[in-house]
């Protein structure tokens, strides 16, 4: 069996400091090595995982999820496997997400597409294989916890990962020419690819505990608040930023006709909205601050996003003073 051990001995940290680097070092280990492939894998479908693998990205969601795992005195262990699930969800729809048939992507995490380098066939394979482990993942998770709490968290995956979650998202990305393309559209696009994925990171691990319906209602509105920030500020690095800068393919929503809220809202009034989003998750957290010992991970994120916010404003300020974008 070949479980690279190299990326177990030295798993890319990620340079977020949500966790501590300890906590991170765990973290990127378990994405890299839960997920082992035998000799006998054919080599194109191993060179999709090993290439997935060896570029995790942030992994924001797991690091998110495995805090909130942790807040909750979840083993290390447990905690991580929900995390790793999660992020081997949203690397999985990455891959499909970048396929021709869809963002046509060259470039992901500073790196090819891996369609790219070993063929669409392996691509979609390999995002099969990271669905398949999540999945298997989430039930060693799901096997030591009550059964309405295990519920709860099953009928979140499938609200977030099912036909009325990403995948209906996914759908109205690839067909929002069809659309009048008004605010509505985009935000529809949103909620469906964006949101519901950071409503599973941080709901999961508030189900499976058991929390009480002051924490859901609150988590509610923070997944909604900061899926909506992240998507916005996604659609103004594909406006103004470069493929080096984001580490992936840029300026595809205008060459593709896909959703984007600057172009459809006007840059001034989409970066309102940004900054009420971030105002209402602000808040959000403070009032979990007294309801979630050890929730200091959301604070880190939060203002990880807002950082991200001044770097767009800096950027639209210059495309602003060179004439290079239009305000509306």
């Amino acid at each position: 069996m070949i479980a690279r051990p190299d990326h177990m001995k030295k798993a890319p940290v990620s340079r977020l400091g949500l966790l501590d680097a300890a906590g991170q070092e765990f973290v990127a280990a378990g994405f890299s090595g839960l997920l082992p492939v035998d000799a006998g894998v054919e080599r194109h479908l191993r060179g999709v995982i090993d290439d997935t693998l060896s570029h995790p990205g942030s992994l924001a969601r797991a690091h998110l999820a495995y805090s909130l795992m942790r807040s909750f005195e979840f083993d290390p262990d447990v905690a991580r496997h929900l995390g790793v699930a999660i992020e081997y969800f949203h690397t999985a729809s990455l891959l499909l997400d970048d396929l021709p048939c869809m963002d046509n992507a060259t470039m992901r995490r500073g790196t090819t597409c891996p369609h790219i380098v070993h063929g669409e066939a392996a691509a979609i394979l390999g995002a099969l294989a990271l669905i398949t482990r999540a999945y298997n993942l989430l039930w060693s998770v799901f096997d030591g916890v009550s059964r309405d709490n295990r519920n709860k968290a099953a009928e979140l995956v499938h609200q977030c990962l099912g036909v009325k979650g990403i995948l209906n998202g996914q759908s109205y990305d690839l067909h929002f020419s069809e659309s009048d393309r008004r605010k509505e559209d985009v935000l529809r696009v949103a909620q469906g690819k964006t949101v519901t994925l950071i409503r599973l990171t941080l709901l999961l691990p508030v189900h499976i505990h058991g929390a009480g319906p002051a924490v859901v209602e609150l988590v509610e509105r923070l997944a909604a608040s900061w899926g909506l920030a992240y998507q916005i500020l996604d659609d103004f690095k594909d406006l103004v930023m470069s493929d080096a800068e984001t580490g992936k393919t840029t300026a595809r929503d205008e060459h593709l006709d896909h959703p984007n809220l600057p172009r459809v809202m006007g840059v001034a009034r989409a970066a309102d909205v940004l900054a009420g989003q971030l105002e209402e998750s602000r808040g959000v957290i403070a009032a979990l601050y007294r309801l979630i010992p050890g929730s200091e991970v959301l604070d880190r994120l939060q203002s990880m996003l807002e950082t991200e916010q001044g770097n767009v404003h800096a950027r639209l300020r210059t495309c602003h003073a060179n004439r290079a974008i239009t305000f509306a």
